[in-house]
């Protein structure tokens, strides 16, 4: 079972949104199975030199049941030669989500200030937006979830991994 690290308050997009949520950290060891503990299927296709390293699920309020209830949740998985790095913003990661209220990428996101192109994943209409040195595919898909998989693999392995995605 992954070991819970810790949990902070943060802000979601103010445009369709609650404004507070939690999220929670659970970092993986290497035996478990992501599939046990997301809500959505992870991917079948990972690149070698990957491992799974943690997901994160952020949470807002429901005042109507007194619970929290889960809005989106973040596979990441680490390139193995920046494992031991001292801290994730080292780390070479490749993060895949789904989220209840899409993807809305902050201003200072400087991925999204690039023309996206358009994509095709499993026959969903994505949008793939790139910089020299990162890669952003978001698609939606029926019933309102926004998927999206990030990370600095060339173009044809970020999309191999996110058409590796059923949703």
């Amino acid at each position: 079972m992954p070991q819970r690290l810790h949990r902070h308050p943060t802000e979601l997009p103010p445009d369709n949104a609650p404004s507070l949520r939690e999220i929670f950290f659970f970092r993986f060891y290497g035996w478990e199975n992501p599939a046990e503990y997301t809500s959505f299927p992870p991917p079948s296709y990972i690149p070698e030199g990957y491992t799974l390293y943690d997901l994160q699920i952020a949470t807002v309020w429901n005042e109507t049941y007194g619970h929290y209830t889960t809005v989106g949740e973040t596979l990441r998985y680490v390139r193995n030669d920046t494992i031991q790095n001292a801290s994730t913003t080292d780390m070479t990661l490749l993060g895949i989500s789904w989220s209840k209220y899409g993807y809305n990428p902050h201003t200072r996101d400087q991925i999204v200030t690039r023309e996206p192109k358009p994509v095709d994943i499993r026959g969903y209409p994505g949008r793939i937006y790139e910089t020299e040195s990162d890669r952003l595919i978001a698609w939606a898909v029926a019933g309102n979830a926004t998927y999206y998989v990030r990370g600095s693999l060339d173009r044809d392995e970020l999309i191999r991994v996110a058409r590796s995605i059923v949703c």
